[in-house]
């Protein structure tokens, strides 16, 4: 057991040392924020022996002249005093607003570069809690943690120094009590610490429910929910205030406790001062002195164990932000080729991919697809075509065979260069909260209006964009929330075609649109594929029939590859995906 906590030890350790580390870049703001904090701590332990000189020097001998000259000398230094807390609190908190700007950067920088399947299995609340209040309770660290404990360490030796040289017995009376204080104390940081590491575990929880249920709030509205929902948040709700109120436990038996100690000390002086001051052995002003030192003393012992909550938080934080950036499993990786073009000859030779380790989703897939060629996938629900083009673009990583690109393999590609030859238009298309035209320069931010309008033109959505509200301006909201479902799909095609791909990768959806958008997105797919290497997941197999190739996947597995007329001349998967179509259709 000893064994553990020694480890343990060492890895705290670890972690402050390199979050100390962050403030590196700042060690110039760092070290002026700890020499104010040091004469802060001077010129606070060496106000109670000022008190005393003035008392037995000034006071009783009733010197008034050399009374007013000493308090106005006092109340310079405590103006003073206010004047570099000013200062050191400023830079403090410079520090850590600094730190946050830094590592929220980092970790954002990190989020972008990890795999989907990082996203695919960790909750967004999750990486939200990372970027956001764990990185302010990081900033905390610095500004009311680090910096202010070593100013209090520093007061604390002042204070025994002066102790000692006034008056070395009324100093050991002073310290009897410190044992019980240090046991109090070390049970307390160990209580803290745990109770703080289920606050933040509560907090991500708590982040992770609202952002799914706020985003999904139509389902749980469409399914009567609330109720159910409510029911649900209170049980996280409850959980976050329970862990929080564990923690205020700790401070609310410490804090009396100190108290306790220090009001202990206390009298244990004033009863052996006032028998020192009937004995003449000690001065009034020495027991002043005295008095004021033990609450100057227990205050930054009381002080640090509040700033330790903060320490605690802060490495708590720390500890879940580091954990996830130098987690390296999820990172893309890239190559080095660029190519001036891309031709768009795309291979797959025996490959197997799978999400999760020994559950193949796609087994051992090998077809071509020749520049120029237009491809359709075709297969049942969860047959593995999304799966499929999902690796064109390498948004995951096949696990067995090659993917060539031009003879090339997938993975020797410079991935940026490689995601910016190749389109890919989802079925459920996104669009940030901006204009139409942020939304289309999304590969390329310095694209001018007329290449927009051009491809809008092109695409056959020109008409109905102008007629927008700010036309290209016009704000599409939420996740495109303002436009219907085909003007989303049409706005998806001109931002594919406005970067001019060498490849497309589509998943066409037309299900859920009427008759007259389907006809406007049949063009737009028709202008949009010509004279590109195109992946198709088709839905709809009446609007595939003109594909130079269709394969057709079932249970991960490419049973049929041919032209429409080959495979119904089969009678195999294809014809009778096509017969229940067509049935449907009746």
């Amino acid at each position: 057991m000893a064994g553990n906590n020694g480890k343990k030890k060492n890895l705290d350790l670890k972690l402050l040392r390199r979050i100390t580390g962050l403030a590196i870049p700042y060690r110039g703001i760092f070290i002026s924020a700890v020499v104010l904090t040091i004469v802060q701590s001077i010129l606070s332990a060496t106000q109670p022996y000022l008190f005393q000189h003035v008392i037995d020097q000034y006071i009783i001998p009733k010197d008034t002249s050399g009374l007013t000259r000493w308090t106005i000398i006092i109340l310079g230094i405590l103006l003073f005093q206010s004047a570099l807390g000013f200062v050191n609190g400023y830079l403090t908190e410079l520090i850590g607003q600094n730190v946050i700007f830094q590592m929220r950067q980092y970790v954002y920088n990190h989020l972008i570069r990890l795999r989907m399947a990082f996203f695919d299995k960790t909750p967004v609340g999750t990486a939200v809690t990372r970027t956001i209040s764990d990185i302010e309770t990081v900033a905390d660290l610095f500004a009311s943690g680090l910096i202010t404990i070593a100013g209090d360490l520093f007061q604390i030796m002042v204070i025994l120094f002066l102790m000692f040289w006034m008056n070395w017995k009324m100093a050991l009376i002073s310290l009897s009590v410190l044992p019980l204080l240090i046991w109090a104390a070390n049970l307390f940081r160990k209580g803290v610490r745990d109770s703080f590491q289920n606050v933040r575990t509560e907090v991500t929880k708590l982040n992770s429910f609202l952002q799914e249920h706020i985003t999904g709030m139509q389902i749980v509205q469409i399914f009567n929910r609330e109720n159910a929902e409510k029911e649900k948040f209170k049980t996280i709700n409850a959980r976050h205030r329970d862990a929080n109120i564990k923690s205020v436990f700790y401070y609310a038996v410490f804090f009396p406790v100190v108290d306790l100690i220090v009001a202990i000390t206390i009298a244990l002086i004033i009863w052996y001062g006032s028998y020192g001051i009937m004995q003449g052995s000690i001065a009034i002003g020495e027991l002043t002195a005295f008095i004021m030192f033990i609450n100057l003393f227990f205050r930054p012992i009381r002080m640090i164990a509040d700033r330790f909550n903060n320490i605690q938080m802060g490495m708590v934080a720390a500890e879940r932000i580091f954990e996830l950036i130098d987690s390296k499993s999820n990172l893309e990786t890239s190559g080095s080729i660029k190519p001036t073009e891309l031709k768009g000859h795309i291979e797959f030779k025996n490959v197997t991919f799978s999400y999760i380790a020994d559950r193949d989703v796609l087994k051992n897939i090998s077809f071509e697809v020749k520049p120029g060629e237009t491809v359709a996938i075709v297969g049942h629900t969860g047959s593995g075509k999304t799966s499929l083009v999902n690796l064109v673009s390498r948004f995951y990583e096949h696990q067995k065979g090659q993917i060539l690109i031009d003879g090339v393999p997938i993975e020797d590609y410079d991935l940026s260069w490689l995601r910016k030859k190749i389109a890919v238009v989802l079925q459920d298309v996104f669009l940030f909260s901006g204009s139409i035209s942020e939304n289309v320069r999304l590969k390329d931010p310095e694209m001018d209006e007329t290449k927009i309008a051009e491809a809008a033109r092109t695409i056959g959505a020109y008409d109905f964009i102008n007629n927008l509200p700010g036309g290209f301006e016009f704000n599409v909201m939420e996740r495109g929330l303002s436009l219907s479902l085909g003007q989303r799909q049409l706005i998806s095609f001109i931002r594919a075609l406005a970067n001019n791909p060498s490849a497309i990768v589509l998943d066409e959806a037309t299900s859920s649109i009427d008759t007259n958008t389907e006809e406007l997105i049949q063009k737009a797919i028709s202008k949009l594929l010509m004279g590109r290497t195109s992946l198709v997941i088709a839905h709809r197999l009446s609007t595939i029939k003109n594909a130079d190739k269709i394969l057709v996947l079932d249970k991960g597995e490419l049973v049929e590859s041919g032209t429409h007329e080959a495979l119904m001349a089969l009678k195999g998967n294809y014809w009778s995906l096509y017969q229940t179509q067509l049935e449907q259709a009746h």
